[in-house]
């Protein structure tokens, strides 16, 4: 019962979901693509994108911080890009180390699920950053 109410909040409180454009065009494209070399060009498209949304929304967020807080999304920032380098460190190692070859081929999606992942992070913490604002604003 409370695994129950605890999935209940954490729908309620989660970001909404990206748009299903971006995810759909890395799906086109990969279904269009000529073979591997054609899916690693879809995925590096699509990392470029990430990185671009990515910039925006770190930059969205600073604007709604003070100087303290941006020091500490300044931070995460950091840990976040050392975190970054650290993986594609060990997916270098633990690809080299595969038999079957795939390791190199099997990084570049690895790579676009990191910054996915960081994506959805900066949207969720702009979310919440826009509700304590919505919050804020006198009612009419």
């Amino acid at each position: 019962m409370i695994a129950l109410a605890v999935c209940a909040l954490l729908a309620m409180s989660a970001p909404a979901a990206p748009p299903a454009n971006k995810t759909q065009s890395l799906r086109d494209c990969i279904n269009t693509a000529p073979g591997p070399g054609g899916i690693a060009r879809c995925e590096k498209l699509e990392q470029t994108r990430l990185q671009q949304r990515i910039e925006d929304l770190a930059r969205a967020i600073r604007t709604r911080l003070d100087n303290r807080q941006r020091l500490a999304f300044d931070r995460s920032q950091q840990a976040w890009q050392t975190f970054f380098d650290s993986e594609l460190a060990m997916l270098d190692i633990s690809g080299a180390a595969r038999r079957d070859g795939l390791g190199k081929s099997l990084k570049i999606g690895a790579v676009t699920a990191l910054y996915e992942s960081r994506e959805q992070q900066l949207r969720a913490h702009l979310h919440n950053l826009s509700q304590g604002a919505a919050s804020e604003r006198p009612s009419e």
